[in-house]
């Protein structure tokens, strides 16, 4: 079974294109890792300082190597400056398409 991946990041006022800019910065990479199905960042249209990541990935040893991963350690090193609160939600799919 796969594992669905939600993670909600909430940028501080002001910050919110930096955040942007960091994060778009590892999605071609993430895209070619091994195990990676979908990966896709997202802004949330009634508050935009709230950036949501939908991914999917093959299996939780996938999502473990991610998370391990040169490109993600080096931007979670510049999050902690630049967002008020993140929550990173591993899932177990129960039923329907990809994430």
């Amino acid at each position: 079974m796969t594992v669905p991946v939600v993670a909600i990041f909430l940028a501080k006022p002001g910050e919110e294109a930096k955040l942007e800019t960091l994060f778009r910065g590892v999605i071609a990479t993430t895209l070619k890792e091994e195990g990676c199905i979908s990966y896709q960042l997202n802004c949330d249209l009634d508050q935009p300082r709230r950036f949501v990541w939908t991914e999917e990935w093959e299996s939780r040893e996938h999502l473990d190597k991610h998370a391990a991963a040169p490109h993600i350690a080096a931007i979670l090193a510049k999050v902690p400056h630049l967002v008020e609160s993140a929550e990173v939600i591993p899932l177990r799919k129960l039923d329907g398409g990809v994430a």
